[in-house]
C-alpha cells in the first residue's frame, strides 16, 4: 500500500457527502485547520484521524491512499453514467 495520504480522496468525500469542512470538523472533532492541511498535502493525518475519518465516510483506510478509479483510468469509466444521491439521516 502506498503510504502517501491523497488529500483529494478525503475532499472528493467530504462533498460528496455535503459537507463542509466546518461540518466535517464538528463530526469528527478533527480541527478545520486540520482537514484544510490534509486535503491540501500539508500534513498527513494521524492513524486516529484516519479511523474517525473512514468511519465518517463508510469506507477502508486504503481509500484514502489510492488514487481514485475516476483519475487513475478515465477512458474506462463515462463520468456521465455515475449518479449518486443524498441519503436522509
Amino acid at each position: 500500500m502506498n503510504t502517501i495520504f491523497i488529500g483529494k480522496n478525503l475532499r472528493n468525500l467530504r462533498i460528496l457527502h455535503g459537507y463542509t469542512q466546518i461540518k466535517l470538523s464538528e463530526l469528527s472533532n478533527i480541527s478545520e485547520h486540520d482537514i484544510w492541511q490534509y486535503e491540501n498535502g500539508y500534513k498527513k493525518p494521524t492513524f486516529e484521524h484516519i479511523n474517525i475519518l473512514k468511519g465518517i465516510f463508510h469506507v477502508k483506510a486504503t481509500y484514502f491512499y489510492r488514487n481514485d478509479l475516476i483519475h487513475e483510468q478515465p477512458n474506462n469509466i463515462n463520468v456521465h453514467h455515475i449518479s449518486f444521491r443524498f441519503l436522509n439521516d
